[in-house]
């Protein structure tokens, strides 16, 4: 559809309005040609195909005339030679009508910017089941072929019918802006466009077939600018391949087993070194003046105050400092005055409120962006970030690539924190918990290492320096669904949330020698003071909801097991009210299949309640019910039992067995289902499910009797049967009367 062809007419005079030369159209000045349609004269400059012609009768004033576009019909002026910079504006008229059906795949009319390669960028009306096309309008970025293959959902209503103002703003340091009616779009990423410039414009009429719409355009100016500063993009990274963990030092800290029997001594105060600055993965503090300072066993420094940070590297940026090209859909839907890079936090609050970056979905809040300098007294914990720049793509831990402003991806870069102490720390003291303004400082010295099993590991154990890696760097996410959770420290979806958790756990079950544990070991028990210390602070837990939730009780009790802290051991008893999602997402019930122990939904029991979540999409409880009583949300339950929990949970059900935790863990059900999830034959029930709901779970990674790691399925078949509890409860009966009384409320 998109052949171009490039014609002007050198001769016209270029005061003629609605008539522009080319030698005066491809002049780069900033100076505004205007172009009106009041005269047949106004095509001269114009490559016309199909359906073009000046229509008399529909100038935007109510007088003059308009370029009228019908269907099949292609209008295109050529502005210059070369792909460069400049400002496109131009007024619309859509009277609104649609095809009898809307969602069909469909192009219609559109609007837009050409590069000299036929590239190009629209905006317009384009139909498929996936678009509102009949209600707004959508921008495409492609090569004038495809017209699906990069879409922008712009948000913006095509009603009332009339006219609209279109603004192609590509500016030549800060790459394109699409605004209609002067307000910008935010859902067009220039980065994403594939444009270096633009030397034409074009107007496309509708291309469907039946109930064709026609299109009017009226008052163009052009305002041509300079080369474009082409941005190399980041390109994409993997910071836990192989290559990354034989460069990152941080995993190879000097390996010393501390107990009661070589307990380190604690430093005085006029043995610490004095500093100007402490650095840790890329984030450089200063300070005031040189201050005292010393480090964890994890590596994480503190400061003995209190003390006064004046700069901090990479510089946190506000409001008009960030270069406009840095701006994702999320910072332009934010005022000027609320957007926020490289931001850190003193003292985080326990709650899903944060202001490290204004790209963060749902969690930001601007009220709690916090600059420089900051004062640090003993107590406090400054945890600062490094964001993600566009274009940059991350590989996440196990699983998934994250891009800032790309679905729901964390912007996010990597985090660290320093805290502020009283008086100098053993060398074996772990980071008191980032949220723990007690300051609860546990020591190595006194980890019950002798609970750690010492199973044979199986052939497909990992490196287990990639899970070292995987647990060095502070665990500091207060949100959920992955939305703030810096993408070099953590997993991001909770999918992997729980593999990374289960399979740490499992590598220090297993007989590898204490000092290959040793640094794991440390992580691992850091990590879980991090997230009791969240839950300490009043955070109400990670609720089911399909694949997150899961992840964050096996640390807690961990750690409190090695450490010796009750509370923490016993979290859920400690705490009855927060949520985990292990827990919220399996009960002690009748399941349709015969099986005492059921999946509770894609949303689970909430555990303050004692209520199943509907989240009014019937995603609570609903393994009772035979498949043919199951809604579209209870088949949704079905699909993240089998695709985002169950798989990923092996590892922790098998670790807590091996560790003899289950009275801590205070949730049987959990380990009766998993048990249910490895053991069942699912054949017959998945035949079941298809003939009742139409859906098909037979394809090999939906089925149960696996776990998602090969390490784990090996683990699980040469230790799980000869572990003492009988891998048949789930086939016994047990107290239902949680689960009856869940469904018997009526869940929201």
């Amino acid at each position: 559809m998109l052949s171009l062809s490039f014609a002007f007419v050198a001769a016209l005079p270029t005061s003629i309005r609605g008539q522009t030369s080319s030698a005066a159209i491809s002049s780069p000045s900033r100076e505004a040609r205007q172009f009106a349609f009041d005269s047949q004269q106004a095509l001269a400059v114009w490559t016309i195909t199909g359906d073009v012609a000046i229509d008399m009768t529909k100038g935007r004033d109510g007088s003059g005339g308009s370029l009228r576009v019908g269907p099949g019909g292609k209008a295109l002026l050529k502005l210059r030679d070369r792909d460069e910079s400049g400002k496109v504006e131009l007024w619309v008229y859509d009277d609104g009508s649609t095809p009898k059906n809307p969602k069909a795949h469909r192009v219609g009319p559109r609007w837009g910017l050409v590069q000299s390669d036929g590239k190009l960028l629209a905006a317009g009306v384009l139909y498929a089941n996936y678009l509102g096309g009949a209600e707004g309008y959508t921008a495409t970025a492609c090569d004038g072929k495809d017209w699906f293959n990069q879409l922008f959902w712009l948000g913006v209503r095509r009603a009332p019918p009339g006219w609209h103002k279109w603004t192609f703003d590509f500016d030549a340091e800060d790459g394109l802006q699409v605004l209609h009616n002067d307000q910008e779009l935010s859902a067009v990423d220039s980065d994403k466009t594939g444009l270096q410039g633009f030397n034409a414009i074009a107007i496309w009429g509708d291309a469907g077939q039946g109930d064709e719409q026609t299109v009017w355009v009226d008052d163009l100016t052009v305002t041509l600018g300079g080369p474009v500063k082409i941005v190399p993009s980041p390109g994409e990274a993997d910071p836990y391949d192989d290559k990354a963990l034989a460069a990152d030092q941080t995993i190879r800290r000097p390996v010393v087993i501390y107990s009661k029997d070589n307990a380190p001594s604690t430093p005085k105060l006029e043995d610490l070194p004095l500093r100007e600055s402490v650095s840790q993965y890329g984030i450089t503090w200063t300070f005031e003046r040189p201050a005292p300072v010393g480090q964890f066993i994890n590596g994480d420094w503190y400061v003995v105050g209190p003390a006064t940070i004046t700069t901090i590297a990479p510089r946190p940026l506000y409001g008009s400092e960030i270069p406009r090209r840095q701006l994702d859909h999320m910072d332009k839907e934010r005022p000027e005055g609320q957007r926020v890079r490289n931001g850190f936090m003193l003292n985080p609050p326990a709650q899903m409120k944060v202001a490290y970056d204004s790209g963060i979905r749902n969690w930001f809040d601007p009220s709690l962006i916090q600059k420089l300098p900051v004062t640090m007294k003993p107590g406090d914990s400054l945890v600062s970030t490094i964001s993600m720049p566009k274009g940059l793509v991350l590989h996440a831990q196990l699983r998934n690539k994250i891009e800032r402003g790309v679905d729901d991806s964390s912007p996010i870069r990597t985090a660290a924190v320093l805290t502020c102490v009283s008086a100098p720390q053993p060398r074996d003291a772990f980071r008191p918990a980032f949220c723990d303004r007690e300051q609860r400082v546990y020591l190595a010295r006194n980890l019950k290492r002798e609970l750690l099993p010492t199973a044979a590991a199986t052939k497909s154990i990992p490196n287990i320096e990639r899970f070292i890696r995987f647990t060095q760097r502070p665990w500091v996410g207060t949100g959920f669904f992955g939305f703030e959770e810096p993408v070099e420290n953590m997993p991001q979806y909770a999918l992997e949330y729980g593999r990374v958790a289960g399979i740490a756990a499992l590598l220090l079950s297993t007989d590898l020698k204490p000092e290959q544990k040793e640094p794991l070991l440390v992580n691992y028990v850091q990590v879980g003071i991090d997230l009791g210390g969240i839950v300490r602070a009043g955070h109400p837990g990670w609720t089911g909801w399909g694949g997150h939730g899961s992840g964050r009780k096996l640390p807690i009790v961990f750690a409190g097991l090695l450490l010796g802290d009750d509370q923490l051991a016993n979290i859920n008893q400690s705490f009855p009210k927060v949520s985990f999602g292990e827990d919220e997402q399996t009960a002690y019930g009748d399941c349709w299949t015969g099986a005492k122990v059921v999946f509770t939904g894609h949303s689970g029991i909430d555990a303050a309640a004692g209520a199943g979540r509907s989240r009014g999409n019937s995603w609570g409880p609903y393994e009772h019910m035979h498949p043919s009583q199951w809604k579209d949300g209870q088949n949704t339950s079905e699909a993240y039992r089998r695709s985002t929990t169950s798989v990923g949970w092996g590892a922790q059900a098998l670790a807590l067995r091996l560790i003899h935790a289950e009275k801590s863990w205070n949730h049987d059900a959990f380990l009766d289902y998993v048990d249910r999830w490895m053991y069942e034959d699912d054949a017959a029930f998945v035949k079941t499910i298809k003939e009742a709901t139409g859906r098909d779970h037979d394809k090999e990674w939906a089925r149960q009797g696996q776990a998602w790691d090969a390490f784990v399925n090996e683990m699980w078949g040469k230790h799980r049967p000869t572990l003492e509890a009988p891998t048949d409860g789930w086939k016994q009966k047990h107290d239902d009367s949680y689960y009856r009384a869940a469904i018997s409320k009526p869940q929201e």
